[in-house]
């Protein structure tokens, strides 16, 4: 007699005399099984789909940031850079910087007029400008930005810096800045802050000899 035919089921191993009757077997038995593998399969690839758009969406997040981030760095550092002589903030509003500094400039000991209007003209009102001859300077920008006392100079056309106040020069005279009581070495680099009081002093050496000269008793003259 020929051998009987054996069908084996792959899951659990039972043999069965008839296909029909493995097939039953996998329906009644294992048809859940697969249900579940394939849910469980479907739920790894959603959970897959489902992290890679988490991690392109952060990647995307990552480079508009950076983007962002070099773009405001860039304006900042132009506006930084940004010539105060070519600058036109028009008017006070939106200002999002807004303070003043006080100037004296004494030269022999006479004081010296700064203007009114220093910065101002039909139009234009550059971000370091005077409304009056009080020396106050009015500092003033549409962000915030730190102004030198050598770029209010600028503004006023005068020349200014560690050597020379307008024409007069150190190889002529000795010229200090006092801020707000102490003596600065910074000069024209000098940033200016909200209250400052700044005093440019620029004395002669001739003027300097004759009120300072020395009287027969050898005691100095301070009288001018």
């Amino acid at each position: 007699m020929p051998e009987e035919q054996k069908f084996k089921c792959e899951q659990c191993i039972r043999v069965f005399g008839s296909q029909e009757a493995l097939d039953m077997h996998n329906k009644a038995k294992h048809s859940l099984t697969k249900d579940k593998k394939t849910e469980e399969n479907k739920s790894r690839k959603e959970h897959r789909l489902f992290t890679k758009k988490i991690r392109n969406l952060f990647i995307f997040i990552v480079v508009i940031g950076f983007l962002i981030f070099g773009a405001v760095a860039l304006f900042s550092s132009s506006s930084k850079n940004e010539d105060v002589t070519k600058m036109n903030i028009i008017g006070h509003q939106n200002a999002a910087l807004h303070i003043h500094s006080k100037l004296k400039i004494l030269i022999d000991d006479t004081e010296q007029l700064i203007p009114p209007n220093i910065g101002i003209s039909q139009g234009v009102m550059r971000p370091l400008h005077t409304h009056d001859a009080s020396g106050e300077i009015h500092i003033e920008a549409p962000y915030k930005r730190d102004f030198t006392i050598g770029e209010f100079f600028q503004v006023w056309e005068k020349n200014f810096n560690s050597s020379c106040i307008f024409n007069y020069c150190t190889d002529k005279g000795n010229l200090t800045m006092i801020v707000n009581g102490k003596e600065n070495f910074e000069f024209e680099n000098y940033f200016m802050k909200d209250g400052d009081i700044i005093i440019i002093e620029y004395n002669s050496f001739n003027v300097q000899s004759k009120t300072n000269s020395v009287n027969e008793n050898g005691k100095t003259n301070n009288k001018k």
